[in-house]
């Protein structure tokens, strides 16, 4: 142990003196980010298209577009001001909900319209995601009962109107036979009855959605895992590049003599870039929680279990830098390395959702097949989880088992091809 110590502790001296390594590990990335971010942001209709309507975005499935009751109720919950309409299909809106872009919608059902003309009873339905906000879904269910409850008590009040009216018809001792009294006896029995049994009821169900996570399209939220894991496996290189650089000068060489296993040379390369991986981790990390909130460009999750954050981050870390172990036992010169390196590792994270969110490569059935051989893809999808859906150390353990057998092969193969010179 004192031995893989001493030569981490070498290690990071030198790193620390190269000032092109600082800058591809803790620089660039921070940019890249920034630049991803700010790019995405606008193609959404960020800054240079800023949207003056505030209100919460609502997605209604509408089975009764050309009722005329329907659109009374429509326009009465727009009038509410805190939700903004937006008409969509039901495989749409479950498609939104599934990867959380909305955390519920609104079904009304066909012939909304015509069985309340007939005083038949209606439900309109709120569909929840079970990883949604749960105060926004109580506000939506207030409003739209709210809205209910007006109509409904119209509706009936209108009715009872028209029953006396025609029971008025052609009697003549109306007068007599419906007094005031007698009236408001009435009109009190339909408030009673819109209360007990209004013709628009609402109800909730929960989206069954089985091991499939959300992906809230905040811009910090969606951008920074990926980019993170993107350069944390990007510094296998580096890896691979110090170890190509010992076994060209020479040094491998001469530790030959010195009392080391094999398993603890590479260990003890592998320590260093471990731990310069998870500064390089915390410090974007910081720049997403501190930074892109001033410019406007969404929040990292403040409710993500910071243990599970930390222990996915240490196990994503030592996945990486063991590929670079094996990077450096199968590419024999620098070109090989650095093509092997860009080759893999560029279009791993691609496949891994570090450039796109994973949601829409699980769309995808040949790149969704293709990016369960990755491990950027479990990486990714465990920060996703831990960020977006809260999720704690327990619920992301199979992510972490699979980072973990990548990182026993990574390690098995450069540890058996390791050569000194």
């Amino acid at each position: 142990m004192k031995n893989i110590w001493n030569m981490t502790k070498k290690d990071l001296k030198i790193f620390l003196k190269d000032r092109a390594a600082i800058t591809w590990l803790f620089i660039l990335p921070v940019v890249f980010i920034l630049i991803f971010s700010f790019l995405t942001y606008l193609a959404m209709g960020g800054s240079s298209r800023q949207e003056t309507d505030t209100r919460t975005r609502l997605i209604v499935v509408n089975g009764d577009p050309e009722g005329a009751l329907n659109q009374r109720f429509l326009e009465d919950l727009d009038r509410a001001g805190i939700f903004r309409l937006e008409i969509a299909s039901q495989a749409a809106a479950d498609d939104n909900l599934k990867y959380l872009k909305v955390s519920r919608y609104l079904v009304i059902p066909a012939n909304f319209s015509a069985d309340l003309a007939q005083g038949k009873p209606v439900t309109v339905t709120v569909v929840v995601h079970p990883d949604g906000n749960l105060s926004g879904t109580e506000t939506l269910l207030k409003v739209v009962n709210g809205v209910a409850r007006d109509i409904s008590l119209e509706l009936q009040l209108l009715d009872g109107i028209r029953q006396m009216g025609e029971m008025q018809a052609g009697n003549p001792t109306a007068e007599e036979a419906f007094p005031v009294e007698k009236t408001l006896a009435q009109a009190k029995s339909q408030f009673e009855q819109s209360r007990t049994a209004p013709l628009i009821s609402v109800s909730s169900r929960t989206l069954e959605t089985g091991n499939q996570t959300e992906d809230t399209f905040n811009l910090s939220t969606s951008t920074v895992p990926g980019m993170t894991v993107l350069f944390v496996f990007l510094a296998s290189s580096v890896v691979a590049r110090a170890i190509y650089e010992e076994r060209k000068t020479g040094c491998l060489r001469r530790l030959v003599s010195a009392p080391l296993r094999r398993s603890e040379l590479l260990s003890g390369k592998m320590l260093p870039i471990w731990l310069l991986t998870l500064i390089q981790i915390v410090v974007i990390f910081f720049f997403g929680a501190f930074i892109l909130p001033l410019l406007g460009i969404g929040t990292l999750g403040a409710g993500m279990n910071i243990f599970a954050w930390a222990v996915t981050s240490m196990i994503i870390a030592l996945c990486a830098t063991s590929l670079g172990i094996m990077i450096s036992s199968v590419a024999k010169t620098e070109g090989q390395i650095s093509g092997l390196s860009n080759a893999l590792l560029w279009v791993a994270g691609f496949l891994g959702g570090a450039l796109i969110p994973t949601f829409l490569i699980q769309q995808i059935p040949m790149l969704n097949v293709l990016s369960r051989f990755v491990p950027q893809s479990y990486a990714t999808q465990a920060y996703y989880d831990i960020m977006a859906r809260g999720a704690g150390l327990v619920e992301v353990l199979p992510e972490l088992g699979m980072l973990l057998v990548f990182t026993g092969i990574f390690f098995f193969i450069g540890l058996r091809r390791f050569k000194f010179e």
